[in-house]
């Protein structure tokens, strides 16, 4: 496993939400992903029981009572709301975020609008990673799933939607369930891989953390993955590897605004060359392209290329036009919705926290956080 080797000293953590969110932890737990803490978040008590995280955070204890969220999106959101500290606690001093959920459902779709929220409001950088649920779905699910990525898309620094559909026609008829979802996971282990061995900092060049963080702050949305290749082509063989996705819209890579290539293998200085005059060919004029090296022996000549790249667009989710029109309304607003008098929970005043900091987006009357991803 290379990220044994190359254990980051800065904090990735991936924070699963709803019970796809936690299956997901599950997964990544049996990888053994030592650059990352793995956190699960669930309002039903006996699916996190059995959930493999490091840390799990039962939400809503007073909304749900531990029996889950019942479909509900709006009381998902209210349970992950009820339990922000906990949320703070367990994502505070984060360097970069992953949150996953699979959307459609009530715990996840509504959750992780409230973790992106908090996330930003502490200044974390964030990447979100979804599943859209399958045609076959009942039309709530799907209503639900939209809303759900309308209201997170404001509050992460990046958006990644996987549409189930797109699993079925990847996957044998014969495929297990938990096999075809599992494939998704593949998005998500390829960004803490590739994260993970730029920022190891083992090579003879090397680039720092924040040099990272102000190209994924500034340049809007971020694709990070990994491709491996041999022979005489290796390098342009692993960068297309890393740049294709089946899950995903081909990478636009003509609208990257940074990109950063690490070459880890028995590198030759042509092949430094290479990989910036191949990635120049299909990047914007004047892009900014740093390469990291790091010198290391693979078997049969093989050469790793971990890419990040900023400023990237994505393909839209097609929305029905009811849902957006509804959506629209709710962002035409200048405040956050009012603090309920009548309500324990948002009865208290901002002056009972010591750090303001700790107040999340949600409990700030007439602050829209949104404002800072513009």
């Amino acid at each position: 496993n290379p990220l044994k080797d190359n254990v980051s000293l800065k904090k990735i953590k991936v924070l699963g939400l709803g019970g796809s969110g936690c299956n997901t932890i599950s997964r990544l737990s049996a990888l053994n992903l030592d650059s990352a803490e793995l956190i699960a978040a669930n309002t039903d008590s006996f699916s996190l029981s059995n959930c493999r995280a490091e840390k799990t955070i039962l939400l809503g204890q007073n909304t749900t009572f531990g029996h889950g969220a019942g479909g509900d999106l709006q009381m998902g959101r209210k349970a992950a709301e009820e339990s922000y500290r906990t949320i703070i606690e367990c994502i505070q001093g984060s360097d970069l975020l992953f949150l996953t959920a699979g959307l459609g459902g009530g715990t996840g779709s509504g959750a992780i609008e409230i973790a992106a929220r908090i996330a930003a409001s502490l200044g974390i950088l964030t990447i979100s990673i979804v599943t859209l649920p399958f045609s076959f779905e009942a039309e709530r699910r799907k209503t639900s799933a939209y809303e759900a990525t309308i209201e997170l898309q404001p509050f992460t620094n990046t958006l990644i939607t996987i549409p189930n559909d797109r699993l079925v026609e990847l996957t044998a008829l014969n495929t297990p369930i938990n096999t075809t979802l599992g494939m998704s996971d593949d998005i998500l282990i390829k960004s803490i891989q590739g994260l993970s061995e730029i920022l190891s900092n083992q090579g003879v060049m090397n680039i720092d953390f924040s040099h990272i963080s102000k190209l994924m702050r500034s340049n809007g949305g971020t694709f990070i993955s990994i491709g491996f290749g041999t022979g005489r082509e290796r390098v342009a063989s692993a960068i297309q590897e890393a740049l294709a996705h089946p899950l995903l819209e081909p990478t636009p890579i003509h609208q990257a605004q940074g990109i950063i290539v690490k070459l880890t293998g028995d590198t030759r200085i042509e092949e430094i060359d290479s990989a910036t005059a191949f990635l120049k060919e299909k990047a914007p004029e004047g892009v900014e392209i740093l390469p990291v090296i790091e010198q290391k022996n693979y078997t049969d000549d093989q050469i790793m290329v971990s890419l990040i790249l900023t400023g990237m667009g994505a393909t839209p989710v097609q929305y029905p036009e009811e849902i957006v029109t509804e959506s629209i309304k709710i962002h035409n607003k200048n405040e956050v919705p009012e603090i309920h008098e009548n309500n324990p929970l948002y009865s208290k005043s901002l002056q009972n926290y010591d750090d303001e900091l700790e107040v999340p987006a949600f409990l700030r009357r007439g602050y829209n956080l949104a404002n800072q991803f513009k």
